[in-house]
C-alpha cells in the first residue's frame, strides 16, 4: 500500500477506517508501505493496535525464501514482480506463487448495504481481470 491511508484529509480516515475493518476481519503477517511523505512512527503506531505484524517502510530491500524483494516509494519488486501502490488500495501477495490481489477501499465511499458490498466485489474481480491481462501483454 501507499502512505495515502495516514495523511489527515477525509479520504485518508475513510480508508485508514476501511483498513482497520479488513484488518480485524483478515489478520495478517507482513505490511509493505511505499512511503513518500509520512513520518515512519505513524505508520508504525496504526499498526500496533493489530498485535504481531512486521511492518516493512520505503526504502528497504529484503530476503526471503531466497527471493530478494525491494520496497520503493513508487513499487514492490522482485526480479518476477512489480506492484505500484495506487490511493485507496491496497495489493495481497502471495509470496510464493507471485499471485497478488488488488483490493479496491474507495469505490464507494459511503459503503452501507449489502448491494454495494456485491458490486464492489464484482468490480475488483474485473479490475483485477484487467490488471492480469496487461501484465501478460508486457
Amino acid at each position: 500500500m501507499d502512505d495515502s491511508f495516514f495523511g489527515s484529509s477525509d479520504f485518508s480516515r475513510d480508508m485508514r477506517y476501511k483498513l482497520q475493518v479488513t484488518l480485524k476481519e483478515m489478520p495478517i503477517d507482513h505490511v509493505l508501505v511505499s512511503n513518500a511523505k509520512t513520518k515512519q512512527s505513524v505508520i508504525e503506531h496504526f499498526f500496533e493496535e493489530f498485535g504481531d505484524i512486521d511492518v516493512k517502510i520505503s526504502t528497504t530491500r529484503w530476503n526471503q525464501d531466497g527471493r530478494e524483494w525491494v520496497l520503493s516509494n513508487q513499487m514492490l519488486s522482485q526480479e518476477d514482480l512489480q506492484i505500484r501502490p495506487y490511493a485507496g488500495t491496497y495489493c495481497i501477495v502471495d509470496s510464493d506463487t507471485l499471485i497478488y490481489e488488488r483490493i479496491y477501499l474507495d469505490l464507494f465511499p459511503q459503503e452501507e448495504t449489502d448491494m454495494v458490498s456485491i458490486l464492489t466485489e464484482a468490480i475488483q474481480k474485473a479490475m483485477g481481470s484487467l490488471e492480469d491481462s496487461k501484465d501478460l501483454k508486457s
